[in-house]
């Protein structure tokens, strides 16, 4: 019954930096297309994303006791919502909304995603690449810092 607790706990704490992160993409992008900080374009999203993040971080170190494993947990939850972003932003919704309509309610739906096409599809591509390079960059550390330890320790 511990593991299960265990593994529950484990896999929240996974799920609240995954969405910490995934709610500070399109703060960050409306911030950078304004010129502003992010924390005054929608401080109710941006205050929820980085108390996630941090929480979460701090709550999943409880859980896993190891920094290079917090460092890889951290680069992998970032590294995904950077994914997606550059899938999404590399599928054209146009493409898309171009076929035949199938989906009640396309007519509403259709000038919102071309909006976001032509205004924001930039914008986030390049934080979707910050949010890949920094996410990849941190479980490169924590993969060298867990061989660096297993490496010089003497227990093993």
């Amino acid at each position: 019954m511990r593991v299960i607790h265990h593994t529950t706990h484990h896999v929240l704490f996974h799920l609240g930096l995954f969405s910490g992160f995934a709610l500070l993409v399109p703060v960050i992008t409306k911030a950078i297309e304004q010129s502003a900080r992010p924390w005054t374009i929608a401080p109710e999203t941006f205050y929820a994303g980085v108390m996630l993040v941090i929480i979460s971080a701090f709550l999943l170190y409880r859980v896993k006791e190891s920094f290079p494993d917090l460092l890889k947990s951290l680069g992998f939850a970032m590294f995904i919502p950077g994914g997606i972003n550059v899938i999404s932003g590399i599928i054209n919704i146009n493409d898309i909304l171009a076929q035949k309509p199938s989906i009640t309610g396309l007519a509403v739906v259709k000038p919102v995603a071309e909006f976001y096409v032509h205004h924001s599809v930039p914008s986030v591509l390049s934080v979707a690449a910050v949010y890949l390079f920094v996410g990849g960059l941190l479980y490169w550390i924590g993969i060298k810092l867990d061989a660096a330890k297993s490496k010089f320790s003497w227990g093993n």
